[in-house]
């Protein structure tokens, strides 16, 4: 049974500056397979840029975060699990079935190889590579990990003692950590253990930790001393990690997470607590709001543009980088998707999203009770 819940600490309802952060999350994933596609193989450049697949563990901070914060804010208010499961389905669920409905409509093929159910029911990231539903819908795995750590998270909120949280959480990081040093030596590959969620669920922890440590009571101060701490040894971990790749090999994937993981939950927790800032105002300008609110969608739909023009112009990736037409070849996918999302929100979330309003479950007891109201 849920304790009684009264945050010490008041979280403001919108922090700009992590608007900011989950615009940058979307163009570093972005970029990543652009550049997959579009700089010359072995390339300095594309070296660092494939090390962008760190955005996807940026969104998994700030859904750590976000999502805990809600659910420990919602504790002592009634309907704790149909309010959270319906308002979730509202933001996730219209977009993601249409699109994929539509994309089994138009081309089939996509699921061929594994079929409409593992997307449908969000378990696609338990199953191995599949070179045709990943070239166009290869992104949903990360999906499918937030999606299950949202089935999980509100019972583990909800009936764990307040006092066993953290406990747990800095538990499942190291569990995380070790089942992917596990695997990793048994042989399994790369691509499975990158995708489960039990393996890659240290971001969204990190998120839940400044979460959780912010409704605790604790000092902005110290709060702020033990992201910064994060922070600095996520950074040295991470510098550390690929300095020696060869040396490391097995343990590269493994550690890299890890310090990650450590590093955007400091980074989360430091934007979150420093509102008014000179770096939370640039964080919360109205262009990285914009992409911001329609990061989702951007999501969802950026590799449709991407293999549109992959079909175009494959021999680019074989010749010598040329930077401009590149850059401009990139600049011009993420409009296109920023397009295709601006109107995903305009006409298709930003309706489903008033129906969060709408909560029949509390009007149903409140007939049944006689009661007049329900305040949120």
């Amino acid at each position: 049974m849920a304790e009684t819940h009264k945050p010490a600490t008041v979280i403001p309802h919108h922090i700009a500056a992590l608007d900011g952060l989950r615009a940058f999350a979307i163009i570093a994933v972005i970029l990543l397979h652009c550049c997959a596609y579009y700089l010359a193989a072995n390339s300095i450049l594309a070296e660092a840029a494939s090390t962008l697949w760190i955005g996807v563990d940026l969104f998994f901070a700030l859904s750590g975060f976000l999502i805990t914060g809600i659910l420990l804010d919602g504790l002592q208010k009634p309907y704790f699990f149909k309010r959270f499961y319906w308002r979730r389905g509202l933001r996730i669920w219209p977009l993601y079935y249409t699109f994929i409905i539509f994309v089994w409509a138009v081309h089939r093929s996509v699921f061929a190889g594994l079929g409409f159910a593992p997307f449908a029911l969000y378990y696609r990231n338990f199953l191995g590579p599949d070179w045709t539903s990943d070239k166009y819908i290869g992104q949903f795995w990360s999906l499918c990990v937030e999606e299950q750590f949202y089935l999980i998270w509100p019972l583990v909120i909800y009936f764990l003692p307040k006092r066993f949280r953290m406990s747990l959480i800095v538990f499942l990081m190291v569990f995380a950590f070790g089942a992917r040093i596990y695997l990793a030596w048994i042989g399994m590959d790369i691509y499975r253990i990158f995708r489960l969620p039990f393996c890659h669920m240290d971001g969204l922890l990190a998120g839940a930790a400044v979460a959780v440590l912010t409704r605790q009571g604790m000092k902005d101060s110290k709060l702020k001393k033990i992201c910064a701490t994060a922070v600095s040894l996520g950074s040295i971990g991470m510098i550390v990690v690929w300095l020696f790749p060869q040396r490391l090999n097995l343990m590269v994937l493994p550690l890299a997470i890890s310090f990650i993981s450590l590093l955007f939950g400091g980074v989360v927790g430091l934007c979150a607590r420093n509102a008014g800032t000179m770096t939370s105002a640039v964080l919360g300008s109205p262009f990285l709001r914009a992409i911001s609110t329609r990061s989702y969608a951007m999501y969802v739909f950026h590799l449709v543009p991407l293999y549109v023009s992959v079909s175009f112009l494959k021999h680019m990736n074989a010749t010598p980088v040329k930077l401009f037409p590149v850059l401009l070849l990139i600049i011009g996918i993420g409009v296109v998707t920023y397009g295709l999302a601006w109107l995903s929100w305009k006409y298709l979330e930003e309706p489903f999203l008033r129906l969060k309003k709408w909560e029949w479950f509390a009007k149903a007891t409140t007939v049944a009770s006689g009661n007049t109201s329900l305040s949120d």
